[in-house]
């Protein structure tokens, strides 16, 4: 279960958990209705989120205040980490403005009038969701002083393919049927996400206020238009080097059965500020049964950023280059770089085929 899907579903499912105050059969389709007909009722709400996430060894924190009012008006305030503090994002469902503090630094984000993923299927979500995952309830416990509901949801069937989360625990409030505390889990069950909400409070009339911004004196403003973002779509590997502004480097081994199924190249000059851009293509095999091996290759225009997951990562050289090898879940990660390119190669295979498939992608002659 991918961490997108896992937040994603189970936000939306919550609210018809219990919008009948029981946990009796319903249909997907009844669970939708009930599930928009709760959500209706909601017109503004206000939080604190405070999130752990653990990759690896790797663990961070982060807290946002975070307001909504509908349709589409949303606030996040920046709490911790402290050197994010002050800084925040607001839309009022036309443009969102971001707001650095420690550069001063503003950006306008002009919304396209068509929603760039599209429209979301809720039912069809739900339906998958009920599908794919088995949900229990159990039993009630308090979170920050509110009696909630304790969920838990786990997949039928093992899932083919690379994850990071297994199965997850969610607490809904009892009164606002709003998700109060949710966890996920990897594989060995130990925790991935941890997110709790407090101070919460619903349809407490939000003024409009809120979702105004005013550029601080002396900022630097620059704009962005989200018009100019398409979603990369998947291509031939012949079509990625015409497209590529590098030489796409490819793997001269793969274990038994894997073939090249598609590529996509995505840059980032749409929105990054002047000499942060970089551009990335991504290969995909895959076999039979569906398992995947995927590789990014990646040119940064400057030094590309640090990855604080990898700090903790083993320590291996793929033809005398130094590289990092982790585990995530399922997943076997190995980064390295040849030349101006930076690779990382993902799978749920083991390490010595992992450390076999890089060390056959050497630098075009």
């Amino acid at each position: 279960m991918t961490v997108r899907k896992a937040l994603a579903v189970l936000i939306l499912l919550v609210s018809a958990l219990f919008v009948s105050g029981c946990t009796g059969e319903l249909s997907t389709e009844e669970i939708a209705e009930q599930m928009q007909e709760k959500e209706a009722s909601i017109q503004d709400y206000s939080y604190t989120m405070h999130m752990t996430l653990h990759l690896g060894e790797l663990t961070q924190e982060s807290e946002l205040r975070i307001l909504q009012k509908k349709p589409n008006k949303v606030k996040t305030i920046s709490i911790e980490p402290e050197e994010d503090a002050g800084s925040f994002a607001v839309s009022d469902g036309e443009v969102m403005w971001t707001y650095d503090p420690k550069t001063n630094t503003v950006t306008k984000i002009e919304m396209p009038d068509t929603p760039v993923l599209g429209e979301m299927d809720y039912a069809g979500i739900i339906e998958d969701f009920l599908n794919e995952t088995n949900v229990s309830l159990l039993g009630v416990e308090e979170i920050d002083g509110r009696s909630a509901y304790l969920l838990e949801a786990n997949p039928k069937e093992e899932e083919k393919g690379m994850r990071l989360i297994e199965g997850m625990r969610l607490w809904v409030d009892k009164e606002t049927w709003m998700p109060l505390r949710y966890e996920t889990y990897d594989i060995n069950g130990d925790p991935v996400i941890e997110l709790e909400i407090s101070d919460l409070e619903v349809n407490q009339g939000i003024p409009d206020s809120e979702f105004v911004f005013e550029v601080p004196e002396g900022a630097t403003v620059r704009t962005v238009d989200m018009d100019s973002f398409e979603i990369p779509e998947q291509t031939t590997l012949e079509k990625a080097r015409e497209a590529a502004r590098f030489e796409i480097l490819v793997p001269e081994y793969l274990p038994e059965g894997y073939v090249f199924n598609y590529s996509r190249i995505f840059n980032n000059s749409w929105i990054a500020p002047e000499g942060q851009t970089f551009e990335t293509v991504s290969l995909t095999y895959e076999n039979e049964e569906d398992d995947v091996i995927s590789l990014s290759e990646t040119v940064y225009e400057t030094e590309a950023p640090e990855a604080p997951i990898m700090n903790s990562a083993e320590d291996v050289s793929i033809n005398g280059a130094e590289g990092k090898y982790l585990t995530l879940g399922n997943m076997k990660i190995l980064t390295w770089k040849i030349g101006d390119i930076e690779l990382s190669l993902a799978c749920t295979l083991d390490k010595e085929e992992l450390l076999k498939i890089a060390e056959s992608i050497r630098e075009n002659a």
